[in-house]
């Protein structure tokens, strides 16, 4: 029986990704920005086509089916509806269709890179139906409750649904122009954080305020049972008078707001982070969390629903995740690693698979974890890294060395990462998602309390206020946290244990929570192993994990891993079993 493939596609949009699905089952998925360098790059993801294609040493002309995370047909008539209403914003609304156009004008693209006479067959799904069939299949939940959220996909921002085995049944959508995600990124915007995804920003800077402008953010948004409203009068998104830019680079949004939201708050914004900054940031992560946790649980309590599976872009809020695990009580709660659009190149494939031709063997299991990238070829290793450092080896003093027992090489970097070292860690295969979960990550020390300043000043060189993660063996949970969960994603903030306050300072938040990553043997041994390791030295099961970067995307190659160790001030890289060292230690 031959092969089939379907290739998942998220395109000329934010984080634009490919996956590629075999038999059913996704075999590899990568976001363009790990290949291109360009964060959060929007366009048509080539190099990722290419690299699904390499992965399994495969043509074009092999695939089956293209399956892309949009339709321009969804919500067609909501959007002839809005635009009759709407009429004098008919630039805005040809604009978008000239967008639209593109998004099926690719295959252009494909004959030409790939020298094809004839393409795939291709299907266009629902934003939001990508996004929920993202978290249900994998989740493997036979019935639960499906919630998508983000800042708009298909005219659509948020949506609800029931995931009953193979079914997903659309209960509910939010239309354009209320939106959740819009919502908090024009705040993000307002609060002076104007790149592209930065909102995770206001939620680390809204543990340090106080709740002083509720009273203001109350009258930008609104809720009744299950619907939500923006008060448009604050917000320039619904108007031809913003900017949008997603073709083949960073997108670039113009600010979401108009004046009227400026005039709304009596204190002028500046650069210097100050107080009202931290006090509005509280006062909008807190009025998200009062309307998302509304919106759930009018479902979960029309369906009875034991089980959640969350997806879209604000299921990247890690801090209203964790309220929903606090106060709504699922009995499960499943996160997908790559919730945003990005994880809709999956949900597209997967809704592919089941709406194809293609039979498919019973039992499929969509990936059996997270690492679903690019992986290290041992062949030639040695000498890629000595010609790398070879121009600056002897100037920084640096050392290369192999060491071939596993259990060798593990106690000395635990033993190094006790005594205060930080590590870059370039393991198996990259993580999918835009979380590092133990492949391309910087390890560090959680209890030194200073050790948050040393990386910052080292590595990193970003705000103060941002946490860093804690990742901790999975058995050992209930020991730290007051809730005993599975969070193999880091995509939910908890809280510490009291008695555990002060134990990991590098890894607890000013508000003693940690957005954690559980992790177990059986899906990142070596990981494992490794903070098992610390704990013999600390008595802590817990490690620093923080993204092997520096102000760019995820290191994908050992090559980019070597260069972001040369230009930093890293003390350690260990690639595969070879150990990079300044001469210091």
């Amino acid at each position: 029986m031959s092969n089939s493939f379907i290739l998942g596609l998220n395109i000329y949009h934010g984080d634009s990704s490919a996956c590629l699905m075999k038999n059913g089952e996704i075999v590899f998925a990568i976001e363009e920005e790990r290949i291109n360098r360009i964060k959060h790059w929007a366009g048509f993801p080539l190099e990722s086509i290419k690299a699904c294609l390499n992965h399994q040493n495969i043509e074009m002309g092999n695939i089956n089916y293209i399956a892309i995370n949009t339709n321009p047909t969804s919500n067609i008539f909501g959007k002839i509806k809005y635009g009759l209403r709407n009429i004098q914003n008919i630039n805005f609304f040809l604009k978008k269709l000239i967008s639209n156009k593109r998004k099926v004008s690719f295959t252009k693209i494909l004959k030409k890179e790939f020298k094809l006479s004839k393409i795939p067959k291709i299907r266009f799904f629902d934003h939001h139906l990508c996004h929920l069939a993202s978290s249900h299949y994998p989740s493997y939940f036979s019935k639960s409750l499906l919630i998508s959220a983000d800042g708009f996909g298909d005219f659509t921002s948020t949506c609800a649904a029931l995931g009953i085995s193979n079914q997903i049944r659309v209960k509910h959508k939010i239309l354009f122009p209320h939106s959740l995600g819009i919502f908090y990124q024009a705040f993000t915007q307002f609060l002076g954080f104007k790149n592209y995804g930065d909102e995770y920003k206001v939620m680390g800077l809204s543990a340090y305020g106080t709740n002083k402008f509720q009273t203001h953010v109350d009258k930008v948004i609104g809720y009744k049972k299950q619907n939500f409203f923006l008060n448009l009068k604050y917000f320039n998104h619904h108007s031809q008078n913003i900017d949008m830019k997603w073709n083949n680079q960073s997108p670039k949004i113009e600010n979401l707001y108009n004046k009227n939201l400026s005039n709304l708050f009596d204190f002028e914004m500046s650069e210097e982070i100050s107080q009202e900054h931290m006090d509005l940031a509280y006062s909008v992560q807190k009025k998200y969390e009062e309307i998302i946790l509304n919106y759930i649980k009018y479902f979960k309590d029309i369906y009875q629903s034991d089980y959640l599976s969350l997806s879209g872009g604000c299921a990247m809020n890690s801090l209203a995740n964790g309220r929903i695990i606090e106060e709504l009580k699922f009995k499960k709660v499943y996160i997908p690693p790559s919730p945003g659009d990005a994880g809709g190149a999956i949900g597209a494939a997967i809704l592919c698979s089941n709406e194809s031709d293609i039979k498919l063997k019973k039992n499929i299991h969509y990936y059996t974890d997270q690492y679903l990238g690019t992986k290290i070829v041992d062949d030639n290793l040695h000498n890629l890294i000595n010609k790398r450092i070879d121009k600056k080896k002897n100037d920084e003093n640096i050392t290369l060395e192999f060491v071939e027992d596993e259990k060798i090489l593990i106690d000395k970097i635990a033993k190094n990462i006790f005594q205060n070292n930080i590590v870059g860690w370039f393991q198996g295969r990259m993580e999918w998602g835009p979380r590092a979960l133990g492949n391309r990550s910087i390890l560090a020390n959680p209890c030194n309390p200073d050790m948050k300043k040393i990386i910052n000043s080292k590595i990193k060189r970003r705000e103060s206020f941002r946490p860093f993660a804690p990742s901790i063996l999975y058995e050992k949970v209930s020991e730290w946290f007051e809730n005993s969960i599975d969070v193999p994603y880091m995509s939910i903030v908890l809280k510490l244990k009291k008695n555990k306050l002060g134990k990991i300072p590098a890894v607890t938040h000013i508000d003693g929570t940690g957005r954690l990553q559980t992790v177990k043997a059986s899906s990142n041994y070596l990981y494992y192993e490794l903070i098992k390791s610390f704990e013999k030295y600390s008595g802590v099961p817990i490690l620093l994990n923080t993204s092997f970067n520096e102000n760019e995307p995820i290191v994908n190659t050992p090559e980019q891993a070597i260069d972001c160790f040369l230009r930093t001030k890293m003390d350690l890289l260990v690639i595969g079993k070879y150990m990079l060292k300044r001469s210091n230690l």
